[in-house]
């Protein structure tokens, strides 16, 4: 089914297009909305009124009174630096970018948005570095290497391939746009690019969290969890994370010990709070991207300076999950070195079953490594402020910065997840285990027959997919 902008989208459509190519459409009724705000900006300008980046320069140069050229704002904003991002957080850029365009709030002419959903469903993909956003004023850089596209300059990815725009828009039967002042910056004045790439984390979080926690009864049968602490009717604590995930945990049975570690004991607590901290930025993200992102925006009453570019929601959210994935970090690594412990599983320490072997002490030493990366890439980077533009923009959110780095923390959790697996499976001999949990364990087994650890980790992370 066709994903519809205009009217509200949610994180599963975005991840739909972004990642499976759903083609996107725009209905009638959306299509009119831009053209009254296309109709009432131009109204607003022949009423002779001050329009930001219109009538004035930008940023701290708004007090030059000019018509600046739709190219050159493009042009002289296209100023990131890095490595290409993955062509998902750009598709997922774009079609929010047409979205909160095509919501009526920005003055552009239909032609614009059409021209970018027409990238999203002719498979053209700008190139977009990484770095260069501070997260107010929008995403600036990013966004201007992708508005770059539409007037036929920059570089796109087509069929795999690096290509000048002019030319892939050529070969699509695209025509380039002439972009005016207010086009050229309604394009790129938004959060649309940290929204993209936080919703898309937001996405993986879910999904990643789901098959933990499916395989965690791995981990449980093999320290002999005592279910009491786990069990679902024990959780009666108010927040709707805790029994969530008490309730995604197969039961192993069994029961060693009065009281397990908290490692064992406190899942539902520990990984309930990073279900609701996801829960909480699901919320922040659609609430993101079904807004305005853009200054100034056009109301019936004329041109309305404002602040819907800044980028602080997005901050503060990317920072609260990147603080929930350090702390489910802090729970794997700590299960680990418990799957290592002799009076825990009843095998030997570190599972070291022949003289002069280590066993599988050396899988935590990687694993303490891991934890230790994502704890530091866990610091707030919301609060790093540095003022741009003189003093005029002396705020700024870093909320792409955030957002992009919680992608990096989770490839390093994929990994400390599957070495928390292959230990587990080390561990026991699933004996008695549940048929799920048996399953499992005999697809893992054959995944990770190699001797050499980084293989095992390696072909552990299949499970992740």
């Amino acid at each position: 089914m066709a994903v519809e902008i205009g009217k509200r989208l949610e994180i599963g459509q975005v991840v739909q297009v972004a990642l499976f190519n759903t083609e996107v459409t725009m209905p009638p009724d959306v299509e009119e909305k831009i053209e009254t705000s296309r109709r009432l900006y131009l109204e607003a300008l022949r009423r002779g009124e001050q329009i930001y980046g219109v009538t004035t320069s930008l940023g701290e140069l708004v007090k030059v009174k000019t018509t600046p050229s739709g190219e050159r704002i493009l042009l002289e904003h296209a100023a990131g630096v890095g490595e290409v991002v993955p062509r998902e957080w750009v598709r997922a850029a774009l079609l929010i970018r047409a979205h909160q365009l095509a919501l009526g709030y920005s003055g552009v002419r239909t032609k614009v948005v059409k021209t970018l959903v027409e990238l999203l469903n002719k498979d053209i993909t700008p190139a977009v570095p990484r770095y260069g956003s501070v997260g107010a004023s929008g995403d600036l850089a990013q966004l201007s290497h992708i508005a770059l596209t539409l007037i036929g300059r920059g570089y796109v990815l087509m069929d795999g391939v690096l290509l000048p725009a002019e030319e892939a828009l050529k070969r699509r039967g695209i025509e380039p746009l002439d972009l005016d002042p207010r086009e050229a910056l309604a394009l790129i004045n938004g959060t649309s690019f940290s929204t993209a790439v936080l919703a898309l984390a937001v996405w993986r979080i879910e999904r990643l969290v789901e098959k933990y926690l499916e395989t965690s009864a791995l981990f449980l049968y093999a320290v002999g969890a005592n279910w009491k602490a786990l069990a679902k009717e024990t959780q009666v604590k108010r927040h709707p994370g805790i029994e969530k995930v008490a309730g995604m945990l197969e039961y192993v049975g069994g029961g060693k010990r009065l009281n397990d570690p908290y490692s064992i004991r406190c899942i539902p607590q520990i990984m309930g709070a990073v279900y609701d901290s996801v829960g909480w930025v699901r919320k922040i993200v659609e609430d993101e991207i079904n807004s305005p992102s853009d200054n100034p925006i056009i109301l019936p009453s004329g041109s309305r300076p404002t602040c819907h570019f800044h980028g602080q929601h997005i901050a503060i959210a990317a920072d609260v999950l990147a603080i929930a994935l350090a702390a489910w970090a802090n729970l794997v690594e700590r299960q680990t070195a418990q799957l290592l412990r002799g009076e825990v599983t009843g095998k030997p320490d570190f599972l070291a079953t022949e003289p002069g072997s280590v066993g599988d002490m050396i899988y935590q030493y990687t694993a303490a490594s891991l934890a230790a990366k994502i704890r530091a890439l866990a610091s707030p980077h919301s609060i790093h402020n540095i003022p741009t533009s003189g003093l005029q923009e002396d705020v700024n959110s870093m909320s792409l910065n955030a957002a992009v780095r919680l992608h990096d923390m989770l490839n390093l959790l994929r990994h400390l997840l599957s070495i928390h697996l292959v230990v587990s499976l080390d561990a026991t001999n699933c004996d008695n285990c549940p048929p799920k949990t048996a399953e499992l364990y005999q697809r893992l087994k054959s995944l990770t027959r190699s001797k050499i650890p980084s293989e095992r980790i390696e072909a552990a992370g299949e499970i992740w997919y």
